[in-house]
């Protein structure tokens, strides 16, 4: 008996349908920056290096554009580059001659500023993974340097075939959030919002000195212990936060400091993940989704009275909107309201954190693997204290 093997085009040919990716990339302002006919000429210099036919017209065509808009008192520019790619080898290749040009006029000061954004527009870019680990990894290669401090590359997804790249730094998993049996607890944040106010009223007194926060598990509510570190112990900077806050510090040297660096979070950082009010960035694989407040006090519906996410349970939309008049986590306002729970469970079908079938609503598969995390633009994730 012969067995015939169907092969697609797509794998014997190597050719793809057709992907026209449209990349953007916004620098800082800067009032200082004047589109001259220098800038110009280079400009155009350096576009003919990269320019790839696309056999398309405007912001879609291969030749870099660049651009200008008023921001406050200065000008801040934005390069444009479009790609077609037809085969599946030349999408590497093709997408890292955009992020080189982008870098490029970084360097040649052809630009506003430092680079600030970069988005990225193809067809359904929201469901395309392989598409968009090419991308990632592109920008991973020409932009490296930021991978030293502890953040990766993610994607937020503004719309179906509209991505911003950036940086996000992961706390904890949602369900430790939820459950809070994390490292970050909230019974801290006073604490650590004293410390916070009493550094930025005394900025002189500890410029030399870099403050942060150890977290560690223990039964019960985790231990939180705050420390310093500089060029030596200060018996005078230990004081001073005494008196001001009742916290007492711990010296790390320098070289401790980075060889333990995955044991302390920064100030900042464990304000955020601490939090119990807002909503929250939430990495599901590579694309990073915000969960409004409102989504967050719903999820606890698929939670059963431990506080466990119920991963491999099916709600009946009765059964949950029982839960949701007796859920503490509901406005109170809205506990018998039919609508809120409608909205809230098509706003969580379609952010792919809960699943639907026909009148049936299930935890997302990869629930218990989404991460809590903080994303940052790439202007602000270089201005972020650590």
């Amino acid at each position: 008996m012969t067995t015939i093997v169907h092969v697609s085009q797509e794998k014997q040919t190597g050719y793809l349908r057709p992907i026209v990716f449209d990349l953007v990339a916004h620098y800082e302002p800067s009032a200082h920056f004047k589109f001259s006919r220098r800038v110009r000429n280079e400009f155009d210099e350096l576009a003919k290096e990269y320019t790839r036919s696309t056999w398309l017209l405007g912001r879609y065509g291969g030749r870099p554009v660049m651009q200008t808009d008023i921001q406050g008192i200065g000008v801040a520019s934005r390069v444009e580059i479009g790609r077609l790619v037809l085969r599946e080898g030349k999408q590497a290749e093709l997408i890292g001659s955009a992020m080189q040009m982008f870098a490029a006029c970084q360097e040649k000061n052809l630009a506003s500023g430092a680079i600030s954004r970069v988005m990225i527009n193809f067809p359904k870019a929201s469901e395309r993974p392989k598409e968009r680990t090419v991308v990632r990894e592109a920008f991973d290669t020409i932009f490296a340097a930021e991978q030293d401090r502890g953040a990766s590359s993610c994607f937020v997804a503004w719309e179906i075939d509209h991505l911003e790249i950036g940086r996000c730094v992961t706390y904890q998993s949602l369900t430790q959030y939820l459950r809070e049996d994390g490292i970050y607890h909230s019974k801290h944040r006073g604490r650590v919002d004293a410390v916070q106010r009493h550094l930025q009223q005394e900025v002189g007194r500890y410029e030399s000195h870099r403050f942060f926060v150890r977290p560690q598990r223990q039964q019960g509510t985790p231990s939180l212990s705050f420390c310093y570190t500089g060029d030596s112990a200060d018996r005078r900077v230990e004081a001073f936060m005494a008196g001001y806050t009742d916290e007492a510090l711990e010296f790390i040297s320098a070289e401790d400091y980075e060889s333990q660096r995955s044991q302390f979070s920064s100030l900042s950082d464990y304000e955020r993940a601490s939090r119990r009010f807002g909503g929250l960035w939430i990495l599901q694989n590579d694309i990073v989704r915000k969960l409004y407040s409102q989504q967050v006090g719903a999820l606890y519906l698929f939670f059963d009275e431990n506080r466990r996410p119920e991963l491999d349970r099916v709600f009946t939309w009765d059964e949950l909107y029982e839960r949701q008049r007796e859920s503490v986590y509901i406005p109170r306002a809205s506990r018998n309201s039919q609508t809120f729970l409608d909205m809230v469970l098509e706003e969580m079908v379609r952010a792919r954190f809960v699943t639907k079938k026909d009148d049936s609503y299930q935890l997302a598969a990869g629930f218990d693997s989404y991460k809590h995390v903080t994303f940052y633009q790439l202007d602000d994730y270089r201005k972020r204290q650590v």
